[in-house]
């Protein structure tokens, strides 16, 4: 775990990248799939994680690099993280049945959950390989109609935790003032529908059935915004970090489909916590060409956005993404992962200097646009050493 004074340094950096102000350096988010909040000696991470390579950089990490908020130092409960959130339409828990792992071979193992429903059962389940940080989904809930009209049957209804639970988080941000990275996350309304059905029939109903696609979204966000409602009046804030949005970006989905399927609902949640809470803070994820997007993340109140890919991933390079949003939006970017596999060291400094100068020292964050999710080659290794020791160099205040 970080010392707090590191805490507070990270916070400063985070801070200053959303409401300008001093600190020594712009934020380095981790090349790899370890917090910054973490102890590798303590925890001891078993797999590849336990090789003296990782272990090299996860500490470069704990010394250098930033958490990404939402950090939450002092834990609330998490009313969206359970199985049911993204899979099966936040159904209550009494209704859904996780079943034991299946071994299918010496490293992988299919999970399997059943979510009964009054008119039948519908299942989900993904294959899960050991020491790889990635599942792969196998049988998703909706596959018909019917199963649309089975998914809706189920009676939902939000039961809320204390609010004497968030008393701790409450006088943490209270005492943390402007420099509290605490929050919530939300999966959007396309990503839920992707987690629940094959992302072509998606594609496809989006055209085809508009109503069930449409009576799946409003369910969507009536549920969710009760707990958004009910986060925000426990003082939940002041990040807010929306995820799953580029199902809906372009070639895939147009600016018609932005418009019914983006902005009445997540826009909806994103006006909601701008109206309780003005010092909100709201970020999206959002891979692949978000060129077009950004305008439209500025009218919906999106204060920062990652991992802003450049050609060919995306359609933008961070320096005219800069020029589009000006000072309105703070940038996370934009070194891409193939790029720490296939290129040098050097390339990567340069890459870093370049993304830095282009994205400007006031609202960047330096930012890769996803980490390994198995164990490292040795190029990437080094490269990852290289993405941090140039973050520090050249993004020096």
């Amino acid at each position: 775990m970080q010392p707090m004074g590191d805490l507070l340094r990270s916070s400063r950096r985070l801070m200053a990248a959303y409401r300008r102000g001093g600190a020594d350096r712009i934020p380095i988010k981790s090349p790899i799939s370890w917090d910054p909040l973490s102890d590798v000696d303590r925890e001891r991470p078993g797999d590849w994680r336990g090789r003296p390579e990782f272990v090299k950089v996860a500490k470069m990490v704990e010394e250098h690099c930033d958490p990404t908020p939402p950090c939450n130092v002092v834990r609330f409960p998490d009313v969206f993280r359970c199985v049911s959130y993204w899979r099966f339409l936040q159904a209550p828990k009494e209704f859904v049945e996780k079943r034991p792992p299946e071994q299918l071979s010496a490293s992988r193992w299919r999970h399997t959950t059943v979510l009964h429903t009054p008119g039948g059962d519908l299942t989900w389940s993904y294959d899960k390989d050991d020491g790889i940080e990635t599942q792969w989904d196998r049988v998703k809930p909706i596959r018909s109609a019917a199963d649309v009209e089975r998914m809706l049957s189920v009676p939902c209804r939000f039961e809320p935790p204390a609010p004497e639970e968030f008393e701790p988080f409450r006088k943490h941000r209270e005492q943390a003032g402007p420099y509290c990275l605490g929050g919530a996350g939300v999966t959007s309304m396309v990503a839920m529908l992707v987690g629940m059905m094959s992302y072509e029939m998606v594609l496809e109903w989006v055209l085809a059935e508009p109503a069930l696609i449409k009576a799946l979204a409003d369910a969507w966000l009536e549920r969710t915004r009760a707990k958004v409602a009910f986060l925000l009046e426990q003082g939940v804030g002041p990040f807010w970090h929306f995820n799953g949005v580029e199902r809906a970006c372009p070639p895939m989905m147009g600016p018609k489909q932005w418009e019914e399927l983006v902005l009445p609902y997540d826009g909806e949640l994103m006006r909601l916590i701008k109206e309780r809470d003005p010092e909100s803070l709201i970020h999206v994820h959002c891979h692949g060409k978000v060129g077009r997007l950004l305008p439209l993340f500025l009218a919906m109140g999106v204060d920062s956005t990652d991992p802003v890919e450049p050609p060919p991933q995306g359609d933008i390079t961070f320096r005219d993404a800069r020029r589009l949003v000006g000072d309105r939006m703070t940038l996370y970017g934009n070194i891409e992962f193939l790029d720490m596999e296939r290129c040098t060291p050097d390339e990567i400094e340069a890459k870093v200097r370049a993304a830095i100068e282009d994205g400007g020292k006031e609202r960047t964050v330096l930012y890769p646009s996803a980490p390994p999710h198995q164990a490292h080659t040795a190029r990437f290794t080094a490269n990852a050493i290289r993405y941090i020791e140039a973050g520090v160099k050249y993004g020096a205040r």
